[in-house]
């Protein structure tokens, strides 16, 4: 299930190139930098090591939004951060681009095939890290990824909804046997899937050796219970005439959490401009700075 991503022509993706920064950050005092994660072997942690791309500051104190973007099958972390499209969608959005490394090219979430590590906790050391390393705000983090990527975002949604602020999973749900339930509080989600997409079906499908990938109506359906998406399924046929996305926004689900579903009339397949279109959607705005550093409130 290799990351089938659009990539920008040879023009914006050297303009990308030379916008994004060495890696720097700086000391709790503010005025040291400190050494940025080494090229080769990236960003060790606890169980493994991530990727990340640093554009530069706003203005001294202000910390950065972040996207932890989760590669595909058989994908890694280099390839992550080599993926132009990505990496100008940071550079417009004026975020860190975090990508992390699947232990053997694979996600290791309940169902998968892979069981090489404590994702969950791998996460959580990656998190922790980077925006102690970095100047990261840790209440402006969105987890995205594609494919079995995109599954590994929707169990980062059900276990650990309070350390990302969205999720933006493309063309992978949970896998069978279905979460019982999730951890609150609900979280802003924005899916994107494809109706023709035959890797990983709409409807999931079963693999070898007893492997099922998950429905993603059902998802949606663990996440928010109570019969608030239950239509979708009901009226799919409807949408993705092309390749542009047809979204249907949930109502009534309780609480605020955007919680949306993209469909194209494309296969398996993503485009960075759906992360991005996510990103605006979905994540908080950023408070104003005061000359302290302290983050402004309205009264």
């Amino acid at each position: 299930m290799a990351a089938r991503i659009r990539l920008a022509s040879g023009l914006a993706l050297l303009a990308a190139i030379l916008a994004i920064t060495p890696l720097r950050a700086q000391d709790a005092s503010g005025r040291s930098p400190i050494d940025s994660c080494p090229a080769d072997g990236g960003c060790k942690v606890k169980d493994g090591d991530y990727r990340i791309i640093v554009p530069p500051q706003a203005g001294p104190g202000q910390k950065l939004g972040a996207i932890m973007y989760f590669h595909g099958y058989q994908g890694s972390a280099e390839e992550t951060i080599s993926d132009q499209g990505l990496v100008a969608v940071a550079r417009r959005l004026g975020v860190a681009l975090i990508a992390p490394d699947g232990m053997g090219h694979s996600w290791s979430f309940p169902g998968s095939p892979a069981h090489g590590r404590d994702e969950f906790a791998y996460v959580g050391h990656v998190l922790d890290d980077a925006t102690q390393r970095f100047a990261i705000d840790p209440a402006r983090i969105m987890a995205s990824g594609f494919s079995q990527g995109g599954s590994m975002v929707w169990y980062l949604a059900c276990r650990m909804p309070a350390r990302f602020a969205a999720f933006a999973p493309i063309a992978g749900a949970f896998w069978e046997p279905l979460p019982q339930s999730c951890a609150g509080p609900r979280p802003s989600l924005i899916h994107v899937h494809g109706m023709s997409d035959g890797t990983v079906p709409l409807a999931g499908r079963a693999l070898r050796y007893g492997y099922k990938q998950g429905d993603v109506f059902k998802s949606l359906a663990i996440l928010a219970p109570g019969g608030c998406t239950a239509a979708w399924a009901a009226d799919v046929s409807k949408s993705g005439q092309s390749e542009a996305l047809s979204c249907r926004l949930a109502t009534g689900c309780g609480g605020s959490a955007r919680l949306e579903l993209c469909l194209h009339a494309g296969g398996h397949m993503a485009d960075p401009a759906w992360v991005e279109r996510a990103w605006r959607l979905a994540m908080p705005a950023e408070a104003p700075v005061s000359a302290t550093g302290a983050k402004l409130t309205s009264p």
